[in-house]
């Protein structure tokens, strides 16, 4: 097939790029820049905005550098447009869309980038392959605040900017698309917000380490989600994410160093509970690889490991 991936040089791009650029003609469009405001700031609670620190900056580039090499060799073509107002004058047999703003909290600082990148984009790319199917990549905050287990049939409502941006975004899509509704995938190549940084960072400052306990998604089974997808196409909407919550014990049981940690709230001020992916796995026939938190994390660390010693 011939796919365009937008934001192909993100997190979960620069893997659905390396998976899928052996066997299909894949093409990227991608506006990053180091001055990003995704890379370039972080939000520190009540302190509100700030640019990123000594830490912060090398884990980061450390992640983009392993982006980078994820894509290298992988794709056809790579565009380097921003507000996705200018798209390649190509056929695509699927258009792939990871290209926004992705982490919730920032939202609320840079509001107009939030709706350019994730409502008027979409609203481009449509106009632009009209007849092309869409596997959209959306978002629990579309959820706002639950608890208990939910599946894809829970009220919407968002109380953040994020997740009301996220409910216009589905609305753009049509019958013939698939929308995926995760929650916190993570992994190597997570720029952002990463483990290993924010680790870091809480031991140099004698301080805890904050994890929420919550669902999540490692990024190796998001991508086998994505494979079986694309093998046995079924348009719809599907939560994905594991029967499994976060937690401070695992990471503790791979991590070199002593550290005390803290649970925290969700991106809403509140805690969130969790997404029930059976509609997912029954409807691809497919199960995940990981049955547990602590073997994901032993993985990553691996890998985190790995490459940090190059």
């Amino acid at each position: 097939m011939r796919i365009l991936i937008t934001g192909g040089l993100g997190f979960i791009g620069s893997h659905l790029v390396n998976m899928l650029g052996d066997e299909h003609d894949i093409d990227i469009v991608d506006g990053f820049s180091q001055d990003y405001e995704g890379y370039k700031y972080i939000h520190r609670g009540n302190k509100g905005l700030d640019e990123c620190n000594e830490i912060e900056k090398k884990h980061r580039g450390l992640n983009l550098k392993y982006r980078l090499e994820l894509i290298n060799n992988k794709y056809m073509s790579y565009y380097r447009y921003h507000a996705f107002t200018q798209l390649p004058l190509q056929q695509y047999d699927l258009v792939i869309n990871c290209g926004a703003l992705s982490e919730a909290i920032l939202s609320q600082h840079f509001p107009e980038f939030t709706n350019k990148s994730i409502i008027d984009s979409l609203k481009c790319l449509k106009k632009f392959y009209p007849s092309t199917p869409f596997l959209h990549i959306s978002s629990s905050m579309v959820y706002g605040t639950w608890e208990g287990l939910i599946n894809e049939q829970y009220s919407l409502g968002s109380e953040n900017l994020y997740g009301i941006s996220k409910i216009k975004a589905e609305t753009i899509c049509d019958k013939k698309d698939v929308i995926l509704r995760p929650i916190h995938v993570y992994g190597m190549g997570d720029g952002k917000f990463s483990i290993w940084m924010n680790l870091e960072r809480q031991i140099k400052a004698k301080k805890p380490f904050l994890i929420e306990a919550a669902s999540c998604i490692y990024i190796d089974d998001f991508k086998l989600a994505i494979k079986n997808i694309l093998d046995n196409w079924q348009s719809g909407i599907y939560n994905i994410s594991y029967d499994f919550i976060r937690s401070a014990d695992a990471i503790k049981s791979v991590y070199p160093e002593p550290f005390t940690a803290q649970e925290k709230l969700g991106p809403t001020g509140k805690p969130r509970g969790s997404l029930d992916s059976s509609k997912l796995l029954h409807t691809f026939n497919f199960n995940f690889k990981y049955k547990d938190y602590e073997s994901t994390i032993r993985d990553y660390y691996k890998k985190y490991e790995d490459f940090r010693k190059k």
